[in-house]
């Protein structure tokens, strides 16, 4: 019986012939009815408010780390300064992370499991941020249902409905997302992934991801293109002239796995329609590794430019990112 039934069965917004389909599928046996009671229960949990246990950000300790390096400078005085400006503004984004806001969930859920937890359900107008203890980042959107599991050589997820992944790269370790219609690999990119069924949606931000469809067949995706699976058959792989465009539903959402500075100035723009110019040229080769989930350009630009030790301003739009503080 397929997730999204019984979510539907729960909430009482089925039809009659798949409610009578559901009781027949409980009735069959005691594992089916366990099934049906651990998805109502997890269903009831994102139906009130939750209080979302978090750990600090990698940034804090990149933070604390380049303060310690700046206090042993030459230009003591003026970094502390600025580096403990950023660390304010690091401390003020984990206490953020705890708030139930507007039907948004962000933050790392510490639980059972390699992963940090191990199921989640978004409901109608949840979208939740999950930081994941491999260092990976997913952003759920409403009405999904992702699932984690590690086995011995692989990372797996199971997932009905759509999330963007941003994936670490782990010793290479395999990232597998599974689902109805297919399977996608990964050892480290971005991608958004829409699965219903026996269809499937794939769409490549960043790097290069194996699509395998459910009833035979594998191709390869690369970045800035379409991957399909209709009805468990694969489809031909298609460029897309944008594939930034395909994942705007995110919101303001970012995470970067050691991504270099030039592609993160990028991402900034794309996500705050803000100009962002890197003068100083020993910075662009830098890269950054942290994720952000609603928070304002100031907080994202302050963040950024601690973690690669550089001054930098923001004028309304204006992003300028300077010269080093080493």
């Amino acid at each position: 019986m397929d997730d999204q039934v019984l979510y539907r069965a729960i909430k009482r917004q089925t039809t009659q012939a798949e409610q009578d389909a559901v009781e027949a599928w409980r009735r069959l046996s005691p594992a089916n009815e366990l099934r049906y009671q651990e998805l109502n229960a997890v269903l009831a949990a994102t139906a009130r408010p939750l209080t979302i246990t978090t750990q600090p950000p990698p940034v804090l300790e990149v933070l604390e780390a380049a303060a310690r390096r700046q206090r042993a400078g030459s230009r003591r005085t003026r970094a502390r300064r600025i580096v403990a400006a950023t660390i304010g503004v690091a401390a003020v984004l984990v206490a953020a992370v705890t708030l139930n806001r507007a039907g948004v969930i962000s933050g790392v859920i510490n639980g059972h499991g390699a992963f940090g937890f191990e199921e989640m359900v978004t409901g109608d107008n949840q979208t939740a941020t999950v930081s994941l203890r491999d260092g990976s980042v997913m952003r759920l959107a409403p009405r999904s249902h992702v699932r984690f599991r590690v086995r011995e050589g692989s990372r797996e997820v199971y997932l009905t409905g759509h999330a963007f992944f941003s994936v670490a790269k782990q010793n290479g370790l395999p990232f597998i997302v599974r689902t109805q219609g297919g399977d996608v690999t990964v050892l480290g990119t971005q991608f958004d992934l829409n699965a219903s069924n026996n269809d499937v949606r794939l769409v490549v931000v960043e790097g290069r991801v194996a699509l395998a469809a459910a009833r035979g067949g594998e191709t390869r995706v690369e970045r800035g293109q379409e991957g399909r699976v209709v009805e468990g058959q694969l489809l031909p792989t298609a460029q897309l002239p944008e594939a930034r465009s395909e994942t705007r539903w995110v919101g303001r959402f970012l995470a970067f796995q050691a991504t270099p500075m030039t592609e993160v100035a990028k991402e900034i723009e794309n996500a705050y329609g803000a100009k962002v110019s890197i003068v100083d040229t020993t910075i662009a080769a830098q890269t950054v590794t942290n994720w952000f989930s609603d928070r304002s350009l100031d907080e994202v630009v302050r963040v950024v430019c601690a973690i690669v030790a550089t001054e930098c301003t923001v004028q309304g739009n204006t992003v300028t990112i300077g010269k080093s503080l080493h």
